[in-house]
């Protein structure tokens, strides 16, 4: 075995990295990691995002949808290692932290969710001076009020939430855009003014019956359920909707004391846009998935007493757009105690009754590239521009927002951060590391009844390292792929085993008639070989480049 040695400069993107909103460098902080040094992996993370415990809890993690790993089987666990990272490390990444001398500039945040609570944190970062305001009475927007304690600990999200206050920023909660504050008396008192509101207001839809008493709106129910408020779901609960709300929903009906938890969904189980893993803990705690049912009537006279379903046939047309079909002979009834319909979430734009020069697209706020709206001085970014998203999305959304606001200010719009020693080199084996994905662990169904306990318990320290160690490091691993474009004969096995989407087609064809195939670009090649093995004519050719 012989050590290859990869100079920084050499490395590529690669594909977790690329799929990361907040671009968060996933093997470098694994290397160290692998290497022990979980201060050192903290920090790499908090050069991109100032969310780590919660992105390490609750993001959905499209880095490991796109690890390349998945050619060889499961993807790294990448989120359980950062949460091994944030749940080991210290604080010895404030060390290089940075914050440039006080500005007069004054800038109005309102709204506390990961879109807003993240352009406080660089604003104030870059000297001026930040109100964050927000209709809760706490920061964290939907981090605190719709995601679930057993998701997300309230104790775990004040980590991050605590970080960014101590850095000068001052909250006002309790206080309502539209009813507390205008958009015009803000302009008037501050520098800038940033709308990142969110979507917080649920989705609802016509529904005979939805007003009768024991009928909630998932959102409105979550929101409630972490505010205190006494919510009476009786035994027998019917939640509406396939999302992850939706899951949420069953789930912390389940854990206030209903006994039976039904969902009813219009998508098929293959079409629900909830995330498997969640639906499989959702079944794990007894909760019933019925597909292919549509809301028709809520029963009962001024209390719900069930729900009339009929049957969806089809979600989507053949243009891939929502237009589900009924068949109205097949039915079904189902008793229920109460109902909770989780079908989605939008921005509330009744703020903007008195903004005409604010323009706005559907139900969302329009920005221009830099996040500007129509009127001079005020920025608009997070779900309520791009629609309901996710918190590495608005995170991202927050950053771009942080930029653009500095340099409106008379600043740079440079909001980056080393936190870490910077990487010289890598040393890699010329052995790819294959092994098993390493199982998260979980508390067991009967463990969370009753409580909202966290479900997940992250990695142990065996299970870490064996974990660290899968990453095949495709920053740094580079391979040369190359085609004998005059034996090939476009069969394409190379391109339908390949998913990193090394192949495509020639421009030309060659002397034997053929359109060869061709590498359009190996830069993500990981030399799994698949396409040497498939490829009946001998034409390929992997090898790993090194320095």
């Amino acid at each position: 075995m012989t050590d290859n040695r990869v100079l920084r400069e050499d490395f590529i993107v690669p594909r977790c990295t690329k799929s990361c909103p907040a671009g968060v460098d996933v093997p470098r902080y694994i290397r160290a990691i692998r290497m022990g040094k979980f201060d050192e992996a903290l920090a790499v993370i908090r050069e991109r995002i100032p969310f780590p415990v919660v992105c390490a809890d609750a993001c959905f993690a499209p880095c490991e949808d796109a690890c390349a790993y998945r050619q060889f089987g499961d993807p790294i666990a990448i989120r359980a290692l950062k949460r091994a990272a944030v749940d080991k490390a210290g604080d010895s990444w404030k060390k290089n932290q940075t914050k440039n001398p006080p500005t007069t500039k004054k800038v109005a945040v309102i709204g506390a969710g990961p879109a807003g609570l993240t352009a406080a944190y660089y604003l104030a970062r870059a000297g001026h001076s930040v109100t964050l305001m927000d209709e809760f009475p706490r920061p964290g927007g939907m981090m605190r009020y719709a995601i679930p304690k057993y998701r997300l600990p309230e104790e775990r999200l004040e980590r991050d939430i605590r970080e960014i206050m101590e850095l000068g920023v001052e909250f006002k909660g309790n206080t309502l855009l539209g009813r507390d504050v205008s958009l015009s008396s803000l302009g008037q008192d501050f520098d800038a003014v940033c709308i990142t509101v969110g979507a917080a207001a649920g989705t609802r839809i016509p529904l005979e019956g939805a007003e009768k008493r024991s009928f909630y709106w998932g959102l409105e129910f979550l929101k409630d359920t972490a505010l205190g408020k006494p919510v009476d779901l009786g035994k027998k609960v019917v939640v509406i909707g396939g999302g992850n709300v939706a899951i949420d929903v069953a789930l912390t009906a389940k854990r206030l004391g209903a006994e039976e938890v039904t969902i009813f969904c219009l998508e098929s189980r293959e079409e629900m846009p909830a995330h498997p893993w969640e639906i499989a803990l959702a079944e794990e705690e007894g909760v019933f998935i019925n597909n292919s049912w549509a809301p028709k009537k809520v029963l009962g006279d001024d209390k719900v007493a069930g729900l009339g379903l009929r049957r969806c046939v089809s979600v989507f047309d053949n243009a891939c757009n929502f237009n589900p079909v009924y068949d109205d002979e097949i039915t079904h009834r189902i008793s229920a105690d109460s109902i909770v319909a989780a079908i989605g979430q939008v921005p509330d734009l009744a703020f903007l009754k008195s903004c005409p020069d604010i323009q706005t697209s559907g139900n969302r706020v329009g920005v221009k590239e830099d996040l500007s709206t129509g009127t001079k001085g005020i920025f608009a970014a997070g779900d309520v521009v791009t629609g309901p998203s996710s918190i590495i999305n608005s995170i991202s959304q927050g950053r771009s927002l942080a930029e653009s606001i500095d340099k409106f200010l008379g600043g740079s719009g440079d909001i980056s951060e080393t936190l870490a020693e910077p990487e010289t080199e890598v040393i890699l084996s010329d052995q790819l590391p294959i092994s098993a994905r390493q199982e998260i662990r979980h508390l067991k169904g009967w463990q969370r009844l009753g409580n909202f306990d966290q479900v997940e318990i992250g990695l142990n320290d065996s299970q870490i390292a064996q974990e660290a160690s899968r990453c095949l490091e495709c920053d740094a691993r580079k391979f040369e792929v190359t085609v004998n474009t005059a034996n090939c004969k476009e069969c394409g096995y190379c391109a339908e085993v390949c998913s990193m989407q090394v192949f495509g087609p020639a421009a030309n064809f060659n002397a034997r008639g053929y359109r060869p195939m061709e590498t359009k670009s190996s830069d993500w090649c990981i030399g799994c070989l698949k396409c040497f093995f498939c490829c009946p004519d001998f034409a390929i050719d992997v090898r790993e480049r090194t320095a």
